[in-house]
């Protein structure tokens, strides 16, 4: 008896976080979201990955953002946490597992200098916030941009290239506040 509840155990233990849930809400493909589970090898005890693509409706023909979640084992407490890969073009915008968000600006966070680069954001064409860093990572100031960010509609960054030329990208923020509340929604039902 004690081996078939000991067996019992270990097979519950070792499937735990075999799929990862996802809230109801957001299994409608009428709101917005469309939704994958898929195998992948992100972390031995926990293969699946959800894949989501929220697209804002409408008429007008709009940038999709994209969404990946996953198990990864936490190197520093060695417990399997969700990661979450919010991206359009080359914006993303990480949620670690304590929600924690990091945003990157991926075009501009690259080469020999890339901890050294700074962005220049305009949103809705009000006035260019200068010198971010191409990576914020997890700080309050990452959190005030998110929160910009979250309520525009356009943001056009800009940033310096070795060459000295100025790049600049433009993105569209509809659907970036839904994608990120299906993150939170998604990292809470599988605590």
């Amino acid at each position: 008896m004690k081996r078939i509840v000991a067996l019992s155990l270990v097979l519950f233990t070792a499937s735990i976080h075999a799929e990862i849930v996802v809230p109801a809400k957001y299994l409608d493909p009428a709101n917005g979201y469309d939704i994958k589970q898929t195998p992948q090898r992100l972390s031995q005890e926990n293969p699946f990955i959800v894949e989501m693509a929220y697209s804002a409706g409408g008429n007008e023909h709009r940038e999709n953002w994209h969404t990946k979640c996953g198990y990864e084992t936490n190197y520093t407490t060695g417990f399997d946490e969700i990661i979450c890969d919010t991206r359009q073009n080359n914006l993303m915008i990480l949620t670690h597992g304590d929600f924690k968000k990091s945003v990157v600006f991926m075009d501009a966070f690259q080469g020999a200098d890339r901890f050294k680069t700074k962005v220049n954001l305009k949103l809705d064409g009000g006035n260019v916030i200068a010198g971010i860093p191409a990576d914020l990572l997890g700080d309050n100031q990452t959190d005030i941009i998110l929160r910009k960010l979250e309520g525009g509609k356009e943001l056009i960054y800009t940033w310096k290239k070795a060459n000295g030329q100025f790049e600049k990208v433009k993105i569209d923020l509809y659907g970036l506040k839904e994608s990120l509340e299906f993150v939170d929604a998604l990292k809470t039902a599988n605590r």
